[in-house]
């Protein structure tokens, strides 16, 4: 299911763009268990440092959550979690 990343851009980046594809596929659905770091990690080839980073920003987004003691999962969407990351864009605070 998961495929190892490339190399080129930062690895955090591409753990969260395997996460957005698996998501996108409906492969992972809302609810579903993420894989735990050390797992995930070996699966896309990249550091445990790497898949913590991905995941504290997915987190952030408002995408996945944690469950302490049991991992972390995908989160149902929801209109924050859709515009929160397009946020400074809108208020002109980008670019």
């Amino acid at each position: 299911m998961y495929k190892p990343v490339e190399k080129g851009k930062r690895n955090y980046e591409l753990v969260i763009e395997q996460l957005h594809l698996l998501i996108a596929e409906e492969k992972i659905k809302p609810g579903d268990l993420i894989l735990p770091e050390r797992k995930l990690a070996e699966q896309l080839n990249v550091s445990r440092t790497s898949v913590r980073e991905a995941l504290r920003i997915l987190e952030a987004l408002d995408v996945v959550f944690v469950k302490p003691g049991e991992g972390t999962f995908l989160k149902k969407p929801t209109m924050n979690g859709i515009i929160a990351p397009f946020a400074d864009v809108f208020t002109g605070r980008y670019g």
